[in-house]
């Protein structure tokens, strides 16, 4: 097996585990980004890369550019400096509806359901840029959230957290994307909620969605996830399996507590 050392192009230094495989099978990858807020860096030169079919997650701090990452891949945020590549295609200056036609479907974090809307009203919002077949989609979601067709005429913002969960999720695969990226699905749940919602995202990936996951439960993550990335203060810190990254001394005392 090949080792793979990434360099972190503000410092220059060579990150710690990678032990993987080179590939270049990439669905997504980011190459040197660099996102401000105003004059204010987010994100300072990263650098990913997500193989078709994997799950990925994104670990970090409150304030290390996880969600920023995200919403510079939706195209909600522009990278001032480096390359966004979809399926090979720069996607750096892509408007963020033609991101999701391209394939793209973001969860967001805090759900941000329509509340005055019903569940169905919900998914069909997921669902008005036309990428395949509505009732195809439609009982997709409902195989994988059963609770949502028994709610289909519930306002949303009547729904449990973990169902408002469920339909945020709903909604963003009504578009059928080849690559879901999810910000805090498990935020404010409870544990059993929890559980159901990493099942349920095995279970999207095996039925052929690659998944980007951001994600403060950091051992969760990682024990779902084919590979993680460490983001610190905006840098990309440690990379590697998802099982490595749980045995590394410096990710389990910063993230896992221990």
């Amino acid at each position: 097996m090949e080792r793979k050392h990434i360099k972190n192009q503000s410092k220059n230094k060579k990150l710690p585990i990678i032990d993987q495989p080179l590939s270049t099978d990439f669905m997504l990858k980011l190459e040197n980004i660099h996102t401000f807020y105003g004059q204010i860096e987010a994100l300072k030169g990263i650098d990913i890369e997500i193989n078709r079919g994997e799950i990925v997650c994104l670990i970090g701090s409150n304030g290390a550019g996880k969600s920023t990452t995200l919403m510079t891949i939706s195209g909600i945020l522009r990278p001032k400096v480096g390359n966004i590549y979809f399926e090979g295609e720069s996607i750096n200056e892509t408007l963020s509806h033609r991101i999701v036609e391209m394939g793209i479907s973001q969860v967001p974090e805090g759900r941000r359901i329509f509340q005055r809307l019903t569940v169905r009203e919900n998914l069909e919002m997921g669902a008005f840029l036309g990428r395949g077949d509505f009732a195809s989609s439609l009982e997709r979601i409902y195989s994988l959230f059963p609770v949502l067709k028994e709610r289909e005429r519930q306002l949303g913002g009547t729904l449990s957290g973990g169902e408002q969960q469920m339909l945020a999720i709903g909604r963003a695969l009504m578009s059928n994307p080849k690559l879901l990226l999810l910000d805090e699905p498990s935020l404010g749940l409870a544990p059993i909620m929890v559980s159901k919602i990493f099942k349920t995202i095995k279970e999207i990936n095996h039925e052929g969605t690659t998944v980007l996951l951001v994600e403060q439960n950091a051992r969760a993550a990682l024990k779902l996830s084919d590979r993680g990335y460490v983001l610190e203060n905006g840098r990309i810190t440690i990379q590697g399996k998802g099982e490595e990254l749980l045995n590394n001394e410096r990710v389990k005392t910063a993230y896992l507590g221990e």
